[in-house]
């Protein structure tokens, strides 16, 4: 039953997914460049960095004949230290605006320690270790000096660290994250480095509470129609932490199909005629942010058994704004061949969104040609 302190909306799934593309500006008006896409969202998930600049570019006023901001302007963002990759939120990479790291750390640090106790038991990794471990390597870092993993691995070890391997070196990075020891340097070429926390990131002094609020309002304002619930698994904090920080911002909610939802703004008006595809990367925050709405991340035309649980390919098509399929490309020297696989027929009217949402992907990968696939269950 709805509560009497929000107004009931009577939407359909697919006009709250297309909410959310406009909240997230991948429809609508764009943002003028990936910083600003990067501030909007807060948090960018990339644990696969490649394909995560498909997020802020997409979202962001294209370069000269491009259709979305180039992956070189991304690219010059994580070289300059204007973002920085590391670990919050959860156990896995997010890319933030350098002058958030703080805030998001001190929200979500030590709920995401937490989360990684047991992980630490396994590995041997206790109290004392880890904290001699971040000492390190904040101190390999200092002076401007970025490390690779493997030079990482070799301080720690001429240091004193024991195995400073596999996961266990995994586990010690992450940990000297979580903590503002490190977090990304400028890389060398394809590898990721580490450098020093402070002299990377902005000073600043934010409390918890304080920080957990600014959290949940770049949340809900970037991604907005969504719930409690979806804002506590992308951060990683608790039920009551999220009212708390919802108690004090100035959010409008409604129940939607018998959930209650915060957001900013009113509902985008319906835009009709030609339906749009999207190629969006995998781990696209159209799809991470909603764990707990997730039915609505699907497209409603297909029934909820048919979504495999492991998709033919990693990336998501999204016909507008739902999930409807999946694709992979593969860039060669003159080409860009993309395999696809949707879980239903198209019309011709989506078919030619598709091509031209493929074709969209061609020029950001910089290709003259492209050869779509388009098989489909």
């Amino acid at each position: 039953m709805a509560s009497p302190n929000h107004r009931v909306l009577a939407l359909a799934p697919g006009r709250v997914a297309a909410w959310r593309a406009h909240s997230q500006r991948l429809h609508g008006p764009r943002h003028a460049t990936p910083m600003d896409a990067f501030a909007h969202l807060g948090a960018v998930q990339s644990q696969e960095y490649h394909p995560s600049k498909l997020t802020p570019a997409m979202r962001s006023e294209p370069d000269a004949g491009g259709a979305f901001a180039a992956a070189e302007s991304v690219d010059a963002l994580l070289g300059s230290g204007a973002v920085v990759r590391t670990h919050v939120l959860r156990p896995t990479w997010h890319t933030v605006p350098a002058p958030d790291a703080r805030m998001m750390l001190a929200a979500t640090a030590q709920r995401v320690q937490m989360l990684a106790k047991t992980q630490y038991r396994e590995l041997n990794l206790g109290p004392a270790l880890l904290a001699k471990s971040d000492e390190i390597l904040a101190a390999a870092t200092s002076g401007g000096q970025h490390l690779t993993r493997e030079e990482a691995s070799e301080e720690l070890a001429r240091a004193g660290i024991a195995d400073p391997t596999g996961r266990r070196l995994i586990h010690l990075l992450f940990h000297a994250e979580l903590e503002a020891a490190i977090c990304s340097g400028t890389p060398i070429g394809p590898k990721q480095t580490y450098a020093n926390f402070d002299e990377r990131v902005p000073a600043a002094s934010i409390d918890r509470k304080d920080a957990i609020r600014e959290l949940a309002r770049r949340f809900f304002a970037s991604r907005g129609p969504a719930t409690v619930k979806d804002f506590t698994r992308w951060s990683s904090l608790t039920v009551a932490d999220a009212n708390a920080a919802l108690a004090d911002l100035d959010f409008d909610s409604a129940v939607i199909d018998g959930r209650v939802c915060y957001f900013e703004g009113d509902v985008p008006e319906a835009v009709g005629g030609s339906p749009v595809v999207d190629f969006v990367q995998g781990f696209d925050e159209m799809m991470c942010s909603y764990t707990d709405s997730k039915d609505w991340v699907r497209h409603s035309s297909i029934p909820p058994t048919r979504f495999p649980d492991r998709p033919k390919f990693n990336s998501a098509i999204l016909l507008d704004g739902q999930v409807i399929g999946h694709w992979k490309a593969q860039v060669k020297a003159d080409r860009v061949v993309i395999d696809s696989y949707r879980l239903r027929g198209f019309t011709a009217a989506e078919i030619a969104a598709m091509r031209r949402g493929a074709d969209r992907l061609r020029t950001w990968y910089g290709r003259p040609e492209m050869e779509l696939g388009l098989d489909h269950a």
